[in-house]
């Protein structure tokens, strides 16, 4: 199971990310909520790094 979280960068933009390896960059706070929540709650075997 994944569980995903954002951290706001000194930019501003703000980044999902994964302890699984998953990330995506400048993001506003709440599109990247909404990242973390979708990539948390995707099955592993519908991940895009899962099927890497």
């Amino acid at each position: 199971m994944c569980y995903a979280d954002t951290i706001t960068e000194i930019d501003g933009t703000v980044t999902a990310y994964c302890c699984c390896g998953w990330v995506e960059h400048e993001h506003t706070p709440e599109s990247a909520d909404i990242a973390a929540e979708t990539h948390q709650n995707t099955p592993n075997d519908e991940s895009p790094i899962a099927a890497a």
